[in-house]
This record gives structure tokens, sequence and C-alpha cells, in this order.
């Protein structure tokens, strides 16, 4: 499972450097390749293939015109580029996704179960502090036995 968050750089050819823990996490992949991509812009997120596959699945799934379904997959394949990790634990983050989150110098690497999530540092503390769990989202989370 990755979970936790780490530090880390994009270097001037544009890779993330993933840092030690999470290679260490991170189910083999064939090729060492990962699909890196967006729901949203405001971060990039890096999905083993075995994981990307299920989701990806789910577009086949009917409805396959619902709406929502068919803006998810506009974002992840615009943002979306597969991509190999290097001997040296790098991978490439797409420009456009770069531009849009502010992805460059120090970032954020945070485990989110089955995937990572790579943040510009302000923005994501930023969001932290203009949205913290509130007791209605504790009273949630507990309801879900959270």
């Amino acid at each position: 499972m990755l979970w936790g968050s780490y530090p880390a750089k994009i270097d001037k050819k544009f890779r993330l450097k993933i840092p030690v823990k999470f290679r260490r996490e991170l189910p083999e992949t064939e090729d060492n390749t990962y699909f890196v991509t967006s729901d949203d812009g405001r971060c990039a997120q890096i999905y083993p293939i075995p994981v990307w596959e299920r989701v990806a699945q789910k577009f086949q799934e009917p409805p396959r015109m619902d709406p929502a379904k068919l803006k998810l997959q506009k974002f992840t394949s615009y943002y979306g580029i597969l991509t190999q990790m290097d001997p040296q634990g790098r991978i490439l983050i797409p420009q456009a996704l770069r531009e849009k989150a502010q992805i460059f110098g120090d970032v954020i690497v945070m485990g989110k179960n089955d995937h990572l999530e790579v943040w510009n540092n302000q923005i994501i503390s930023k969001s932290l502090d203009e949205q913290p769990l509130t007791d209605a989202d504790r009273e949630r989370l507990a309801e879900q036995g959270i």
C-alpha cells in the first residue's frame, strides 16, 4: 500500500524522482511502464499499469455514454501519457499537466493506496488550510466506520 507523503524534486528534464519508500511499494509493471495523468489538473496522478487498466475498464462498462464518465475520460486522456520509470526511479511528468498543476522544482508525493499524487508544495498546503476536515466530515466518516 502506498501511504504517507515524501518530498521530491522535478529535474530540469521534467522528470520526477519517485521517493525510495514508494519505489519499494509500487507493484512491478511490465517494462516499468506507468500512466501519468490527472482527473482535474490540480495534481499529477501516477498509476501502475495494472491499476490504471482496472480504471480504464470501467470506461467500457455500461453506461458508456454517462456524462461524468465521458468527462473523466476527457481529463485523463488530455493530461495522460504512458511513460517508463528509468533505472534511477524517474518518471516524466507531461507538459500540459506540469503547467496546469504548477509542478516543478520541489514537490510533495503522496500515497493514495494504489497510486501516487504529485502536488506543488504551496498549492497542497493552501488547500489543506482552506479545506480542513470539519466536524460534519468526521461524522460522515464515522458513519462509514472510519
